[in-house]
């Protein structure tokens, strides 16, 4: 994830609505951020890294904010202020011997303002792919910006070590339309800082706006929505149905790379040996499925750890990560695999952040392995697995649909599945459709199989809920 803490340190915020230059702009909008960000890069000359965090930046989705949603607004009259100070004139050969405060030229100026109940500003990206990549030189560009809006709003802003529930999120019905940088704005942002140099009133293009809306309760789970992804780059075809034994072997590849030493969070084992009983790494196939044409056919993994956990424990399995090249798999040949920096210039089926939206509605595409089974005077399928979505932290589903076929295109019926392994042996295995009261925030994972491929499910959409 993403966050940007900004403070006003007056106590309050300088800043014309791009519509009414007379009303003050609140909650100041994305774009606002985004260009504070290109002037301290400018400044610092931070060169390729800083340019190449920004163009990844512009490219996330609009971020959600948490900012107080009933400031004071002060109304601005209009000022007439004088420009910069100007040269002597020379007219018909003649010198403008005018004093130099009569000389310049004055422009009419609104400084509309809004008091806050609280100061602090949040932007933040729940999901945002690639972070580690550019967190050290965004971390520089947010410290270093010294205001939003008008030089007389001066700013303390800091990257945030964790999430904070959002009083505004993107929606396509909200009440609120704000600017939002997109692909490109870095560039035209450059642009009109050089044609500024040769005329000051040059003005850069509104942009791209979104709208925005008062987010409805959501639930978080025991998974962080964000996740390092491997790529397979070359060898055997495989399917989501070989998942299980696959992904036994990058775990058992995985532990022989950690050591002994390692964390109970990444080996699943407590300082005894035994299975541990906290949530702990998961590792998800990703697959094609979910759009026309797909197969099925596996494109890599997810490698996924508890919502929370420290930034220490994601480095130390990058790195392991980083080491692994192949994957030897016998007579099948050997599996050659990367580390993605960042999966938006990848395949889509390799977007983590599909399986890490906001739904009501998800449904599986790998079998939930149940956790216990069914009795004929006892709970049914669908109450073992409503009980099983409680065990991994998701709020209790309010209908629980269950069969041999998935609703989602391209995954493979629960009978072509295949492996074994003493988590999931001998255990009821069924494709799922869950439905909540609320929107659950991925990714879902449910059932005995969880950590190991099974259980996997996406946002999913029928006919009755559009």
């Amino acid at each position: 994830m993403l966050a940007v803490e900004v403070e006003f340190l007056m106590g309050r915020a300088v800043a014309a609505q791009w519509e009414d230059r007379g009303k003050a702009e609140w909650p100041p909008h994305p774009q606002r951020l985004f260009s504070a960000l290109v002037a301290a890069h400018g400044e610092l000359q931070l060169g390729v890294p800083g340019e190449a965090a920004l163009k990844w930046l512009e490219a996330l989705p609009p971020p959600s904010i948490r900012a107080d949603l009933a400031p004071s607004f002060r109304a601005s009259p209009s000022y007439f202020v004088p420009v910069n100070d100007e040269a002597a004139k020379f007219e018909k050969n003649r010198i403008d011997l005018r004093h130099v405060l009569d000389r310049r030229n004055r422009q009419e100026r609104f400084f509309p303002a809004v008091v806050p109940n609280d100061p602090v500003v949040t932007y933040q990206w729940t999901v945002a792919p690639g972070i580690e990549a550019h967190r050290d030189v965004l971390q520089v560009m947010v410290e270093n910006a010294t205001y939003l809006g008008h030089s007389s709003s001066p700013v303390r802003a800091c990257l945030r070590q964790t999430l904070i529930e959002p009083t505004l999120s993107p929606s396509q019905v909200g009440d609120y339309v704000m600017r939002v940088p997109g692909v490109g704005r870095f560039d035209r942002l450059n642009e009109v800082h050089r044609l500024r140099l040769e005329d000051e009133m040059v003005q850069p293009p509104l942009g791209r706006t979104q709208r925005y809306g008062i987010p409805a309760k959501e639930s978080l789970n025991a998974f962080s929505p964000e996740a390092l992804v491997l790529a397979f780059e070359s060898g055997p075809r495989l399917g989501l149905d070989s998942s299980l034994p696959l992904l036994l072997h990058l775990r058992n590849a995985l532990l022989s790379h950690l050591g002994p030493s390692a964390p109970e969070v990444l080996t699943g084992h407590d300082s005894q040996g035994g299975k541990t009983l906290r949530t702990h790494l998961a590792l998800m196939p990703l697959g094609f499925v979910n759009a026309s044409y797909a197969d099925g056919s596996l494109k890599g993994v997810a490698l996924v750890l508890p919502n929370g956990e420290t930034q220490s424990i994601n480095r130390q399995l990058r790195s392991v990560l980083a080491k692994l090249r192949q994957l030897h798999l016998g007579p099948l040949g050997s599996l050659s695999i990367r580390l993605l920096d960042s999966s938006l210039d990848e395949l889509k089926s390799l977007r983590f952040s599909a399986y890490a939206e906001s739904s009501v509605q998800w449904a599986s595409v790998t079998p939930v392995v149940l956790d216990r089974h069914p009795k004929k005077k006892g709970p049914d399928a669908a109450t073992v697995i409503a009980d099983s979505c409680t065990k991994s932290g998701l709020p209790r589903p309010i209908e629980v649909r269950v069969g041999q076929v998935s609703a989602v295109s391209g995954a493979p019926p629960v009978r072509e599945f295949r492996g074994s392994a003493k988590q999931v042996d001998n255990r009821p295995r069924h494709h799922v459709v869950l439905r909540f009261g609320e929107p659950v925030r991925g990714p879902v994972l449910v059932g005995a199989g969880r950590y190991i491929g099974l259980g996997v499910c996406v946002p999913y959409r029928d006919a009755s809920e559009s």
